[in-house]
């Protein structure tokens, strides 16, 4: 299949993994705009705290049912019975017949994957509420310090997957479709422990481009709902993008890797075997006026609304509070506490 450009992968320090996660993205953001994605491999010696393993129920996992041809895909979700992850899925993900012929080749799993999205319906056990992340401060997906999650919980508003954590298990040829995140937020997602990921993304300076594309191969879909790609039903191989003119980067996510999407980044991918992600979303200062911009879907009532004022009330009152403690000058231009700045009146006045 046509090649994909790498993206970005940075290695954070120890100390990195123990501080602002918000601030490290924001030192890296300039660089994950120019791909829509980046991968993050942390220190050998990070070790996170990780609950005890207990094991999840998934009331409603799904099958995944996929039809089309020639690289252009719609998936349809059907909801299956409750089960448990230790007991059922687990067994189930890991049967041999149930495994890529050449798991150790992962240019080979790819192809087979694209040959095979239509075949039997593989089993997605997504949105579980839930965390495999223990009391660790830091780049705790479970507990996130950053823009979003300040500002919802000064709201009091809990939105489930955006500024909370949800687990996501998945098996050989699990998918996620073409998509954004709600609000074009950032989302950041690790996987705790299985097989890898393979990911694709589309940078934002051709988001328009990809959109125009797709809405003309499937005009009954945008007609009836013009983001009917926050649906997150459509498929489409990185060959027939490039073949379209549209560029089309990819990674593979390890075990014990993040994974970040830039606000407003089209993406998707599949899983590569039985694994267990955990994923979140989040925000800087500079998504504020992407989020402005975001549309949502109208035709489902359950789609993410995210009332932009209340950020701006934030702002407002970190400008108040950087008022307030505001430092004079002297005259060589260098600022004093106001403790300090009493003493030098008094020197002075001496």
């Amino acid at each position: 299949m046509a090649s994909s450009y790498e993206v970005p992968i940075f290695y954070p320090t120890l100390n990195d993994m123990h501080s602002s996660f918000e601030a490290y993205i924001s030192s890296i953001q300039g660089e994950i705009s120019k791909y829509g994605i980046c991968r993050i491999i942390p220190p050998k010696e990070w070790k996170p705290q990780k609950v005890r393993h207990t094991d999840f129920y998934v009331p409603k996992p799904i099958k995944q049912h996929a039809t089309g041809r020639r690289g252009l895909f719609r998936t349809l979700l059907v909801e299956g019975k409750p089960m448990s992850v230790e007991k059922e899925f687990a067994p189930f993900a890991t049967a041999p017949e149930n495994q890529p012929y050449s798991s150790d080749d992962l240019s080979k799993v790819e192809r087979e994957f694209w040959k095979k999205v239509t075949y039997d319906p593989p089993t997605y056990c997504a949105d579980v509420p839930g965390t495999l992340f223990g009391k660790c401060k830091g780049w705790n997906i479970s507990c996130l310090d950053t823009l979003l999650s300040r500002t919802l919980e000064s709201h009091n508003i809990e939105i489930p997957g955006v500024n909370s954590a949800y687990l996501y298990f998945g098996m050989w040829r699990s998918l996620f479709a073409w998509h954004t995140e709600d609000a074009d937020l950032y989302s950041v997602n690790f996987i705790h422990f299985g097989a890898p990921k393979c990911w694709y993304a589309i940078a934002p300076k051709d988001r328009k481009r990809f959109e125009i594309l797709v809405q003309g191969m499937l005009p009954e879909l945008w007609r009836a709902c013009p983001q009917f790609l926050r649906h997150k039903e459509i498929m489409i191989s990185p060959a027939i993008l490039h073949q379209n003119g549209i560029e089309v980067v990819k990674t593979i996510q390890n075990s014990g890797e993040f994974i970040v999407t830039y606000p407003g980044s089209y993406h998707s991918g599949f899983n590569c075997g039985y694994n267990c992600a955990e994923s979140t979303n989040f925000a800087t200062e500079e998504w504020i006026p992407i989020g402005r911009k975001a549309l949502c879907c109208t035709c489902n009532p359950d789609s993410v609304r995210i009332d932009m004022s209340i950020f701006d009330e934030s702002r407002k009152r970190k400008v108040v509070y950087a008022r307030k403690n505001v430092d004079r000058k002297d005259k060589s231009g260098t600022t004093f506490p106001e403790s300090r700045r009493k003493k030098m009146k008094l020197r002075r006045k001496k």
